[in-house]
Protein backbone atom coordinates (compact mmCIF):
# COMPACT_ATOMS: atom_id res chain seq x y z
CA UNK A 1 0.00 0.00 0.00
CA UNK A 2 1.67 3.14 -1.08
CA UNK A 3 1.90 6.25 1.01
CA UNK A 4 -0.89 8.24 -0.41
CA UNK A 5 -3.55 5.30 -0.19
CA UNK A 6 -2.63 4.88 3.98
CA UNK A 7 -2.95 8.45 4.30
CA UNK A 8 -6.64 8.49 2.66
CA UNK A 9 -7.60 5.52 4.72
CA UNK A 10 -6.50 6.80 7.69
CA UNK A 11 -8.57 9.88 6.45
CA UNK A 12 -11.54 8.28 6.28
CA UNK A 13 -11.55 6.42 9.32
CA UNK A 14 -10.94 9.21 11.46
CA UNK A 15 -13.79 11.43 10.08
CA UNK A 16 -16.30 8.14 10.20
CA UNK A 17 -15.07 7.42 13.80
CA UNK A 18 -15.86 11.47 15.08
CA UNK A 19 -19.20 10.49 13.23
CA UNK A 20 -19.88 7.47 14.79
CA UNK A 21 -18.79 8.44 18.49
CA UNK A 22 -19.48 11.70 18.80
CA UNK A 23 -22.38 12.62 16.08
CA UNK A 24 -19.86 15.52 14.61
CA UNK A 25 -21.83 17.36 12.30
CA UNK A 26 -19.03 19.04 10.70
CA UNK A 27 -17.23 15.49 10.36
CA UNK A 28 -20.24 14.45 8.46
CA UNK A 29 -20.22 17.59 6.17
CA UNK A 30 -16.53 16.65 5.53
CA UNK A 31 -16.96 13.38 4.83
CA UNK A 32 -19.85 14.21 2.29
CA UNK A 33 -17.91 16.54 0.78
CA UNK A 34 -14.97 14.34 0.24
CA UNK A 35 -16.43 11.05 -1.06
CA UNK A 36 -18.39 13.42 -3.18
CA UNK A 37 -15.82 15.59 -5.18
CA UNK A 38 -12.17 12.25 -4.33
CA UNK A 39 -12.95 9.22 -6.80
CA UNK A 40 -9.76 8.45 -4.60
CA UNK A 41 -11.60 8.85 -1.27
CA UNK A 42 -14.42 6.92 -3.07
CA UNK A 43 -12.51 4.17 -3.99
CA UNK A 44 -10.69 3.42 -0.78
CA UNK A 45 -13.90 3.87 0.80
CA UNK A 46 -15.06 0.54 -1.54
CA UNK A 47 -12.22 -1.01 -0.16
CA UNK A 48 -12.52 -0.83 3.12
CA UNK A 49 -16.22 -1.61 3.50
CA UNK A 50 -17.01 -3.86 0.89
CA UNK A 51 -15.97 -5.13 -2.26
CA UNK A 52 -18.53 -4.43 -5.24
CA UNK A 53 -20.81 -7.45 -6.12
CA UNK A 54 -21.29 -7.76 -1.99
CA UNK A 55 -21.61 -4.17 -2.15
CA UNK A 56 -24.53 -4.47 -4.96
CA UNK A 57 -26.28 -7.24 -3.15
CA UNK A 58 -26.59 -5.44 0.09
CA UNK A 59 -27.97 -2.36 -1.49
CA UNK A 60 -30.37 -4.30 -3.10
CA UNK A 61 -31.06 -6.14 -0.55
CA UNK A 62 -31.88 -3.09 1.80
CA UNK A 63 -33.87 -0.76 -1.19
CA UNK A 64 -31.44 1.96 -0.39
CA UNK A 65 -30.41 1.61 -4.86
CA UNK A 66 -34.23 2.61 -5.39
CA UNK A 67 -33.26 5.71 -3.80
CA UNK A 68 -31.62 6.67 -7.15
CA UNK A 69 -34.31 5.33 -9.36
CA UNK A 70 -37.04 7.70 -10.74
CA UNK A 71 -39.79 6.53 -8.37
CA UNK A 72 -41.22 7.74 -4.94
CA UNK A 73 -38.30 7.51 -2.36
CA UNK A 74 -37.77 4.19 -0.55
CA UNK A 75 -37.93 4.68 2.95
CA UNK A 76 -34.30 5.57 4.30
CA UNK A 77 -33.17 2.21 6.42
CA UNK A 78 -32.43 2.57 10.21
CA UNK A 79 -29.96 4.12 11.23
CA UNK A 80 -28.05 1.20 13.25
CA UNK A 81 -29.30 -1.93 11.38
CA UNK A 82 -27.41 -5.02 12.89
CA UNK A 83 -26.97 -7.58 10.21
CA UNK A 84 -24.54 -10.12 10.02
CA UNK A 85 -22.75 -9.36 6.81
CA UNK A 86 -18.97 -9.72 6.37
CA UNK A 87 -16.36 -10.30 8.84
CA UNK A 88 -14.63 -6.67 8.70
CA UNK A 89 -12.62 -5.18 11.19
CA UNK A 90 -14.51 -3.72 13.93
CA UNK A 91 -14.10 0.21 13.02
CA UNK A 92 -15.03 -0.76 9.29
CA UNK A 93 -17.90 -2.71 10.10
CA UNK A 94 -19.36 0.06 12.30
CA UNK A 95 -18.66 2.40 9.83
CA UNK A 96 -20.23 0.42 7.44
CA UNK A 97 -23.62 0.14 9.30
CA UNK A 98 -23.29 3.89 9.95
CA UNK A 99 -22.80 5.10 6.44
CA UNK A 100 -25.52 2.98 5.24
CA UNK A 101 -28.28 4.87 7.80
CA UNK A 102 -26.58 8.21 7.86
CA UNK A 103 -25.15 8.80 4.54
CA UNK A 104 -27.02 6.13 2.56
CA UNK A 105 -27.56 8.79 -0.71
CA UNK A 106 -24.47 10.38 -1.10
CA UNK A 107 -22.53 7.13 -0.66
CA UNK A 108 -24.45 5.05 -3.51
CA UNK A 109 -24.61 7.95 -5.52
CA UNK A 110 -20.75 7.76 -5.11
CA UNK A 111 -20.54 4.46 -5.90
CA UNK A 112 -22.54 4.56 -8.97
CA UNK A 113 -21.04 7.35 -9.76
CA UNK A 114 -18.15 5.65 -10.74
CA UNK A 115 -20.23 3.16 -13.18
CA UNK A 116 -22.06 6.24 -14.97
CA UNK A 117 -21.32 8.41 -17.99
CA UNK A 118 -22.21 11.71 -17.59
CA UNK A 119 -24.28 12.57 -21.45
CA UNK A 120 -25.90 16.15 -20.82
CA UNK A 121 -26.65 18.89 -18.45
CA UNK A 122 -29.59 21.20 -19.40
CA UNK A 123 -30.58 24.20 -16.92
CA UNK A 124 -34.30 24.46 -16.41
CA UNK A 125 -35.31 28.14 -16.25
CA UNK A 126 -35.64 29.82 -13.56
CA UNK A 127 -37.71 32.72 -12.81
CA UNK A 128 -35.22 36.08 -12.03
CA UNK A 129 -32.93 33.42 -10.30
CA UNK A 130 -30.84 36.51 -9.09
CA UNK A 131 -34.07 38.29 -7.65
CA UNK A 132 -33.03 41.59 -9.98
CA UNK A 133 -37.08 42.56 -10.66
CA UNK A 134 -37.76 44.96 -7.64
CA UNK A 135 -41.35 45.04 -9.23
CA UNK A 136 -42.56 41.89 -9.12
CA UNK A 137 -45.06 41.25 -6.56
CA UNK A 138 -43.96 38.01 -4.17
CA UNK A 139 -46.84 35.37 -3.47
CA UNK A 140 -47.90 34.64 -0.25
CA UNK A 141 -47.17 30.71 -0.35
CA UNK A 142 -46.37 28.35 -2.85
CA UNK A 143 -47.49 30.42 -5.91
CA UNK A 144 -50.45 29.67 -7.95
CA UNK A 145 -48.60 29.72 -11.57
CA UNK A 146 -45.70 29.61 -13.53
CA UNK A 147 -42.61 32.37 -13.37
CA UNK A 148 -43.72 33.51 -9.84
CA UNK A 149 -41.84 33.61 -6.67
CA UNK A 150 -43.97 33.16 -3.64
CA UNK A 151 -42.46 33.08 -0.40
CA UNK A 152 -43.58 33.11 4.03
CA UNK A 153 -41.87 36.34 4.50
CA UNK A 154 -39.05 38.36 2.01
CA UNK A 155 -38.46 40.85 0.54
CA UNK A 156 -36.08 41.85 -2.24
CA UNK A 157 -33.31 44.46 -1.44
CA UNK A 158 -30.36 45.78 -2.66
CA UNK A 159 -27.09 45.81 -0.53
CA UNK A 160 -27.69 46.23 3.11
CA UNK A 161 -26.69 45.53 6.60
CA UNK A 162 -22.44 45.25 5.20
CA UNK A 163 -24.43 42.51 2.89
CA UNK A 164 -23.90 42.31 -1.07
CA UNK A 165 -25.62 40.69 -3.08
CA UNK A 166 -23.68 38.05 -4.88
CA UNK A 167 -24.82 38.65 -8.38
CA UNK A 168 -26.58 41.60 -9.64
CA UNK A 169 -27.33 44.35 -7.42
CA UNK A 170 -30.60 42.91 -5.82
CA UNK A 171 -30.96 39.75 -3.53
CA UNK A 172 -33.71 38.15 -1.12
CA UNK A 173 -34.32 39.08 2.57
CA UNK A 174 -35.31 36.02 4.22
CA UNK A 175 -36.98 37.27 7.18
CA UNK A 176 -37.01 35.73 10.59
CA UNK A 177 -40.97 34.42 11.34
CA UNK A 178 -41.97 35.27 14.78
CA UNK A 179 -41.86 32.06 17.50
CA UNK A 180 -45.39 33.31 18.44
CA UNK A 181 -47.26 32.95 15.06
CA UNK A 182 -49.10 30.42 15.11
CA UNK A 183 -48.23 28.64 11.64
CA UNK A 184 -46.76 24.79 11.14
CA UNK A 185 -43.35 25.49 10.49
CA UNK A 186 -41.15 28.51 11.32
CA UNK A 187 -38.71 28.26 8.51
CA UNK A 188 -38.80 30.90 6.32
CA UNK A 189 -39.16 29.84 2.77
CA UNK A 190 -39.30 30.83 -0.81
CA UNK A 191 -41.05 28.90 -3.40
CA UNK A 192 -41.12 28.42 -7.09
CA UNK A 193 -43.15 25.77 -9.48
CA UNK A 194 -41.51 24.60 -12.73
CA UNK A 195 -43.07 23.51 -15.80
CA UNK A 196 -41.23 20.15 -17.38
CA UNK A 197 -43.11 19.18 -19.89
CA UNK A 198 -41.55 21.98 -22.25
CA UNK A 199 -38.08 19.81 -21.49
CA UNK A 200 -36.56 18.75 -24.96
CA UNK A 201 -37.21 14.85 -25.94
CA UNK A 202 -33.23 14.08 -24.70
CA UNK A 203 -33.86 15.15 -21.07
CA UNK A 204 -36.23 12.09 -20.19
CA UNK A 205 -33.59 8.92 -19.43
CA UNK A 206 -34.14 7.05 -17.03
CA UNK A 207 -31.92 7.95 -14.61
CA UNK A 208 -32.31 11.70 -14.58
CA UNK A 209 -31.48 13.73 -11.69
CA UNK A 210 -32.56 17.66 -10.64
CA UNK A 211 -30.17 19.41 -8.98
CA UNK A 212 -30.98 22.75 -7.20
CA UNK A 213 -28.48 25.01 -6.08
CA UNK A 214 -28.78 28.51 -3.89
CA UNK A 215 -26.26 30.72 -1.71
CA UNK A 216 -27.20 32.09 1.30
CA UNK A 217 -25.90 34.73 3.61
CA UNK A 218 -26.42 35.47 7.47
CA UNK A 219 -26.14 38.68 8.74
CA UNK A 220 -24.48 36.67 12.38
CA UNK A 221 -21.45 35.02 11.90
CA UNK A 222 -20.56 33.82 14.65
CA UNK A 223 -23.19 31.26 15.38
CA UNK A 224 -23.99 28.02 12.79
CA UNK A 225 -26.69 28.77 10.41
CA UNK A 226 -29.19 26.26 8.79
CA UNK A 227 -30.91 26.39 5.56
CA UNK A 228 -32.50 24.07 3.63
CA UNK A 229 -33.78 23.46 0.09
CA UNK A 230 -36.26 20.86 -0.98
CA UNK A 231 -37.49 19.86 -3.99
CA UNK A 232 -40.70 18.12 -5.25
CA UNK A 233 -41.77 16.13 -8.36
CA UNK A 234 -45.37 15.67 -9.49
CA UNK A 235 -47.28 13.67 -12.17
CA UNK A 236 -49.63 16.68 -12.48
CA UNK A 237 -49.52 19.51 -14.99
CA UNK A 238 -48.52 23.02 -13.08
CA UNK A 239 -51.77 24.69 -12.99
CA UNK A 240 -53.46 21.79 -10.62
CA UNK A 241 -50.06 20.44 -8.98
CA UNK A 242 -49.97 23.53 -6.85
CA UNK A 243 -54.34 22.83 -5.47
CA UNK A 244 -53.76 21.62 -2.43
CA UNK A 245 -50.01 21.07 -2.57
CA UNK A 246 -48.80 20.44 0.74
CA UNK A 247 -51.31 17.36 1.21
CA UNK A 248 -50.24 15.67 -2.31
CA UNK A 249 -46.71 15.63 -0.86
CA UNK A 250 -47.81 12.76 1.14
CA UNK A 251 -48.57 10.66 -1.29
CA UNK A 252 -46.93 7.97 -2.52
CA UNK A 253 -46.44 8.58 -5.82
CA UNK A 254 -44.93 12.48 -4.99
CA UNK A 255 -40.84 12.27 -5.29
CA UNK A 256 -39.63 14.79 -2.80
CA UNK A 257 -36.16 15.31 -1.12
CA UNK A 258 -35.16 17.60 1.17
CA UNK A 259 -31.69 18.23 2.65
CA UNK A 260 -30.40 20.61 5.74
CA UNK A 261 -27.20 22.23 5.07
CA UNK A 262 -24.91 24.22 8.77
CA UNK A 263 -23.22 26.68 7.07
CA UNK A 264 -19.74 27.49 8.43
CA UNK A 265 -19.63 29.62 11.76
CA UNK A 266 -17.12 32.79 11.53
CA UNK A 267 -17.33 32.62 7.97
CA UNK A 268 -18.70 36.45 6.44
CA UNK A 269 -19.75 35.33 3.06
CA UNK A 270 -21.83 33.73 0.73
CA UNK A 271 -22.22 29.94 1.28
CA UNK A 272 -23.50 27.70 -1.41
CA UNK A 273 -25.45 24.38 -1.45
CA UNK A 274 -26.70 21.96 -3.78
CA UNK A 275 -29.53 19.14 -3.60
CA UNK A 276 -29.89 15.91 -5.93
CA UNK A 277 -32.77 14.13 -6.96
CA UNK A 278 -33.65 11.83 -9.25
CA UNK A 279 -36.62 12.76 -11.37
CA UNK A 280 -39.58 10.52 -12.66
CA UNK A 281 -39.79 10.20 -16.45
CA UNK A 282 -43.61 11.08 -16.06
CA UNK A 283 -43.07 14.07 -13.65
CA UNK A 284 -44.69 17.35 -15.23
CA UNK A 285 -44.40 19.72 -12.59
CA UNK A 286 -41.20 20.74 -10.24
CA UNK A 287 -41.51 22.73 -6.92
CA UNK A 288 -38.32 23.82 -5.67
CA UNK A 289 -38.31 24.95 -1.77
CA UNK A 290 -35.38 27.29 -0.49
CA UNK A 291 -35.36 28.36 3.11
CA UNK A 292 -33.54 29.81 6.41
CA UNK A 293 -34.19 27.07 9.54
CA UNK A 294 -34.59 28.83 12.83
CA UNK A 295 -32.89 27.91 15.64
CA UNK A 296 -33.75 24.92 17.96
CA UNK A 297 -33.40 26.57 20.78
CA UNK A 298 -35.97 29.28 21.09
CA UNK A 299 -34.21 31.22 23.61
CA UNK A 300 -31.91 32.37 20.92
CA UNK A 301 -32.08 34.80 18.98
CA UNK A 302 -33.23 34.78 15.43
CA UNK A 303 -31.37 36.97 12.48
CA UNK A 304 -31.86 37.64 8.84
CA UNK A 305 -30.86 35.51 6.05
CA UNK A 306 -30.33 36.29 2.28
CA UNK A 307 -30.45 34.09 -0.77
CA UNK A 308 -28.97 34.79 -4.12
CA UNK A 309 -28.01 33.06 -7.67
CA UNK A 310 -30.55 30.06 -7.64
CA UNK A 311 -29.75 27.59 -10.36
CA UNK A 312 -31.51 24.85 -10.96
CA UNK A 313 -29.88 21.79 -13.60
CA UNK A 314 -30.85 18.64 -15.23
CA UNK A 315 -28.39 15.49 -15.10
CA UNK A 316 -28.67 12.68 -17.88
CA UNK A 317 -26.44 9.83 -17.73
CA UNK A 318 -26.12 6.34 -19.10
CA UNK A 319 -24.68 3.83 -17.77
CA UNK A 320 -22.55 2.16 -19.66
CA UNK A 321 -22.45 -1.16 -21.98
CA UNK A 322 -20.85 -4.48 -20.45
Amino acid sequence: MTGDSESIDHQLLVLLQAVRDTHDDSARASLNELLRNDATARAAMARLLVDEQALASRLRDDSIVSLLEPVASAPMPALARSTAWLSWQPLSAAAAGMMLGVFCTSLVHGFVAQQAEAVNQIMLDIFDPAFEDDKQVLEDGVPNRLRQWGMDSAAIVAAENDVLPLEGSRMLRLEPIPRDKEVKNHTSRVYQVLDLRSLPPTAHFDNAEVKATASFFATKHDVSSRYMIRAVALNEAPETAVKDFWSKTENDDVVSTSQRFDAVPGEKQWQTFSLKMPLPREAKTLVLIFGAVPPQNESDDTTIHYIDDVQVSLLTSKMPQR
